[in-house]
């Protein structure tokens, strides 16, 4: 009997697909409690949920690639997919479509993002020790923490929690070119191009953060081979991830849209100053209803603090990681507050919009110091029992706490978002006041509350002499009969601006294509190319070619991407083959 637990002892510790399967367990059952919450009540739910309801419609009456929805914004189309990276749409849309509901999907989305993080934290920690259980205690700490908890569960911050899975696996990538074998320098190119199409202010600071770990390192970078993998990786992102920037820079470089403007957004270091917090609050609430928690917890500040005790025991490879990981999650945790300069930061860095979204980098550098403190201190104790023993009681400690911070989430009646999705389908023309409107336009943005309010769906006559006989509208599609128009007549039809729509004159047996810009009001505005004596003007929306051509150039760039991988492992494999057989040949000569 007392072999037999040795085995699963050992096996525990040993065995890397056995901390994969804890983690898999782990993760749902912290995700469990929220298939009782109403997903429409937290922060951005309502919003997320939209967006896949919008992606449904649009693939039944648009064009590939689907980037304006039909039938929001009074009918008029809404673009939420643009300037939101498209991975948290599409696999949650396909997830939906498996679950039967689109409230579940976003459910199942966060699940699967709980685990996957755990395990890639597990890898990067794994990369970093080669100690497999320190990496399965940080696993455990990074799916657990508080301030995720909130991203889940209050705020539904689908872009940031996935964000999470992916940071591991950038830096991991980064750790191995820096200080391991460079065998897996690639990883940098799948966790910066799944940041892209996750979570941009994510990216951002990724970067931002990889830059300053790049500098603490500047004498290793500084090699050509380094340097020559980092470029080989940007170029990989850049192409993977076209699919995301090349259609946003296009709708960037046609219209201004409220999203990318620092004044509606509250993005510019003036509004971004006011919302930091207090260091206090990373101990107690300010008991705010329904506010966002930036509590730490016990468990994980007493984890940190020990460090004080552990230093001196950490073994010698490791400690220019750990005091590097202590630098960069103390700055992402001062950069949260209100003492941080932000009014003096640029533009880029006050994306963010609340300084408290740092949080969430602060734990992931934090994450693997506490679990080296834990282990190291308790490295000591010769018996076994009682190593285990304490290692059990630390995190049963930090799975009450854990229980306690999800036991303050409401349990909502969840049938109200089935009924919500119900009634979107059943009336999806929703007014715009019913929607987040950081993608309109922002001449109809600032038209919402007078023109937008008045507005019909139909055509509007602004300049020059026109009969409109006829108007048929479904969806994209529209029809517009005319009769008398004469040349130069202007035009304004009920679709915002967006690029993408294409529009054809019929006249005279002839069909042109018309070119369309925006109107003051920030919709479609179009003048008759010649006089007009009966005449139909048909429009539908095609997406650019631009727009085909970026989902195709990711779709190139991922396929070399994987031809490079399996070029570059076959080559290390080769050369890892030839090391051993001429060390095999001297290890001969030497006996001979």
């Amino acid at each position: 009997m007392k072999n037999n637990i040795n085995k699963i002892i050992e096996a525990f510790k040993t065995k890397r697909y056995i901390h994969y399967i804890i983690i898999i367990i782990i993760g749902m059952l912290v995700c469990i409690p929220f298939f009782w919450v109403q997903i429409k009540l937290s922060d951005d739910g309502k919003f997320h949920l939209l967006r896949l309801i919008g992606l449904d419609y649009s693939m039944e009456y648009g064009s590939f690639p689907f980037l304006v929805f039909p039938f929001f914004c009074k009918d008029w189309g809404y673009s939420m997919m643009t300037f939101y990276p498209p991975m948290v749409t599409y696999v949650p849309y396909i997830l939906g479509i498996i679950s039967g509901t689109f409230m579940n999907a976003l459910k199942l989305f966060a699940a699967l993002t709980s685990i996957l993080s755990g395990i890639f934290m597990y890898n990067f920690v794994n990369e970093v020790t080669k100690k497999k259980c320190l990496a399965f205690f940080s696993a455990i700490l990074y799916m657990i923490f508080p301030y995720k908890l909130e991203c889940l569960f209050n705020r539904y911050a689908i872009g940031e929690f996935t964000a999470l899975v992916f940071i591991p696996i950038v830096f991991q990538g980064l750790y191995n070119l820096l200080h391991g074998d460079k065998k897996r320098h690639f990883y940098i190119a799948i966790g910066a191009t799944g940041l892209l199409l996750t979570h941009t202010i994510s990216t951002v600071y990724t970067a931002f953060f990889c830059l300053i770990y790049v500098l603490f390192n500047l004498k290793v970078f500084l090699n050509k081979d380094v340097i020559k993998k980092c470029i080989i990786n940007v170029i990989f992102i850049l192409l993977m991830s076209a699919m995301f920037l090349i259609p946003m820079l296009e709708f960037k470089s046609s219209a201004d849209y409220a999203i990318l403007e620092p004044e509606i957004m509250k993005t510019n270091s003036e509004s971004v100053s006011t919302k930091g917090i207090e260091p206090w609050q990373f101990l107690k609430d300010k008991g705010e209803e329904n506010g966002v928690s930036f509590v730490v917890g016990v468990p994980f500040i007493t984890m940190f603090l020990i460090g004080i005790l552990a230093y001196s025991k950490i073994d010698k490879k490791y400690k220019d990681f750990y005091i590097t990981s202590i630098i960069l999650g103390l700055i992402s945790a001062f950069m949260c507050t209100i003492y941080f300069p932000w009014k003096f930061m640029p533009d880029f860095m006050c994306t963010l919009q609340y300084p408290w979204r740092l949080l969430g980098f602060a734990y992931f550098f934090l994450v693997p110091v506490c679990a080296i403190n834990v282990y190291y201190l308790l490295k000591d104790i010769n018996k076994n029992w009682l190593r285990r023993l304490i290692y059990v009681l630390v995190i049963a400690i930090i799975a009450m706490f854990t229980i306690m911070e999800l036991n303050q989430y409401p349990v909502d009646d969840t049938s109200q978002d089935k009924e919500y999705e119900d009634s979107i389908y059943a009336n999806p023309k929703i007014h715009y006041f019913s929607i987040n409107r950081d993608n309109m336009p922002v001449k109809a943005l600032y038209e919402q509350g007078g023109y937008c309010l008045d507005r019909e769906d139909n055509v509007i006559v602004t300049q020059g002499n026109v009969d409109i006989i006829s108007e048929i509208k479904e969806a994209f599609h529209m029809e517009i009969d005319i009769e008398n128009g004469e040349k130069d007549t202007v035009l304004e039809l009920p679709f915002l601006f967006y690029p993408g729509y294409r529009i054809i004159l019929e006249n005279d047996e002839k069909q042109i294509e018309i070119e369309y810009r925006e109107s003051e009001n920030g919709f479609i505005q179009i003048s008759l190319p010649d006089n007009v004596q009966n005449g139909k003007i048909v429009t539908d929306y095609t997406a650019t070619t631009l727009e085909k051509t970026a989902y195709a150039i990711s779709g190139v760039g991922l396929i070399l991407f994987c031809i490079y991988v399996a070029f570059y492992r076959k080559k290390v494999k080769k050369t890892d083959i030839e090391k051993i057989d001429n060390t095999s040949n001297d290890n001969l000569s030497k006996t001979k």
